[in-house]
């Protein structure tokens, strides 16, 4: 099935920082940014010690958060995005996950078919997220400008529901045509997959800069959940909304 996606383009960085007057002050203990992905289980056959099922995950987020550093400076003892490597399940999982993606200042989905149509917890992180209000640092942002980075992780295989095809895909506008063209066709997992190392390594440093770009221009305010039940578990739009 062919999906229709539309793509969001870099802005530039605005170059008045020291002018930027912020719209709020930033939580120390909160992350940069949040990653939300699809959580496969490990598998339960075969012989030998069986593969860590997250583990393309976990090399995207190590050079993402590296790049990111480069950019913004190292962050003393924590890694700038958070990442939950966790099965699931108990209160203090829980708080954590909600503190992080109600204080984090950019939301980056690794989208998937198993993502949109098969983790509960995926569409919560997404509807929190989506909840905060974006308000610009300085004069020279715009208005209004959304703070999610949704990711090709993989070929989708069913149309974005509408809550997702509401944001544009990011898709770097600085990048050769050829990288552009393998990335909209394999997605990030794929590249890995398919040896297209230099076209990953070049994607996943221009989404550092989009993160950067977003911390320095926005402010996204913080939301406090005591719980998650109130949190849609799909990406269906509502007939109130």
């Amino acid at each position: 099935m062919e999906v229709a996606i539309t793509w969001l383009t870099e802005r530039p960085v605005a170059e008045d920082a020291g002018k930027s007057e912020a719209a709020g002050h930033d939580d120390p203990s909160a992350p940069v940014f949040f990653l939300s992905y699809w959580r496969p289980d490990p598998a339960k056959h075969g012989a030998g010690q069986p593969r860590e099922p997250n583990r393309f995950v976990m090399q995207f987020f190590d050079e993402l958060s590296e790049n990111v550093n480069n950019l913004i400076g190292s962050m003393p003892g924590r890694d700038p995005g958070f990442l939950d490597v966790a099965r699931g399940g108990g209160e203090l999982w829980e708080r954590q996950l909600l503190h992080a993606a109600g204080t984090c200042q950019v939301f980056i989905c690794l989208l998937s078919t198993p993502y949109l149509t098969g983790s509960q917890w995926c569409a919560r992180e997404w509807d929190l997220f989506t909840r905060r209000e974006v308000r610009p640092r300085h004069s020279l942002a715009q208005p209004y400008e959304t703070a999610v980075v949704p990711v090709l992780w993989t070929p989708l295989s069913t149309p974005l529901p509408p809550v997702v095809s509401d944001v544009n895909l990011f898709v770097p506008t600085r990048l050769r045509d050829d990288y552009r063209a393998e990335y909209q066709a394999e997605g990030l997992l794929g590249l890995l997959r398919t040896g297209q190392r230099l076209v990953f390594d070049t994607v996943v440093w221009r989404i550092a800069q989009r993160v950067v770009d977003i911390r320095h221009n926005y402010w996204v305010e913080p939301l406090h959940l005591p719980g998650s039940g109130e949190l849609r578990t799909d990406f269906e739009r509502r007939a109130d909304v």
